[in-house]
């Protein structure tokens, strides 16, 4: 559908997936990982022995106190299944966006505008991502989604909706017969597998209730 997406299948799955996103990910949990076990000992730069101590405990300051492990669990349940599910979808509908945005509002790839999106966008998800794992970690039985939470997914609403608006009659060729039917049958599954765990889940809670 768009000219970014005509390329070479090496250029996709070596640059793409094997170099950029799993690199990416690679990198993201072993950052994660070190984080989680290191020890955080915080003296008073008075007590530190050197100078190089004392240099390290004044840069330590700019540092979080501990580090909280976020933890998604998505196959804790059906429902939670669903919520990890659906937070993935809205981030990858936000990546999205950003190609069908220069290309229906005729913005040129060198412009900086998009640099300034994906920024923008860099500093809300960061909150975003901790409210909404705060959400599904919280224990009480009324809880409340965050204020990020909201307006992440209010942008991305209304930037989808613009795409759909000005991009309306850019793309005259249908969506192939083949990928409808894979998409169908994906969804089919998707839905009857829920269904069924859900279903499993809910025998499983009677049975221990009994």
């Amino acid at each position: 559908m768009l000219p970014n997406f005509n390329e070479c299948w090496w250029d996709s799955i070596v640059l793409d997936i094997l170099i950029c996103n799993w690199f990416g990910i690679w990198a993201g949990m072993h950052t994660v990982r070190y984080f989680d076990g290191k020890t955080y000992e915080w003296v008073g730069i008075s007590r530190q022995p050197n100078i190089l101590g004392k240099l390290k405990r004044t840069l330590g300051q700019f540092t979080p106190a501990h580090w909280d492990k976020d933890e998604w669990h998505p196959l804790l349940g059906p429902w939670r299944f669903i919520q990890v599910l659906s937070l993935c979808i809205i981030f990858l509908t936000i990546e999205l966006n950003t190609f069908f945005l220069k290309f229906c509002l005729w913005v040129p790839p060198r412009n900086p505008i998009t640099v300034y999106r994906l920024i923008l966008w860099w500093l809300i998800a960061i909150p975003t991502i901790r409210e909404y794992n705060s959400y599904l970690q919280d224990r009480k039985p009324v809880k409340k989604v965050g204020a990020f939470c909201w307006i992440s997914l209010a942008i991305c609403i209304i930037e989808l909706l613009i795409c759909i608006k000005f991009g309306h009659g850019l793309f005259p060729t249908p969506m192939p017969r083949w990928l409808v039917i894979v998409w169908t049958i994906a969804g089919v599954g998707l839905s009857g597998f829920l269904i069924l765990w859900t279903w499993q889940s809910h025998r499983t809670l009677k049975r221990k209730r009994i």
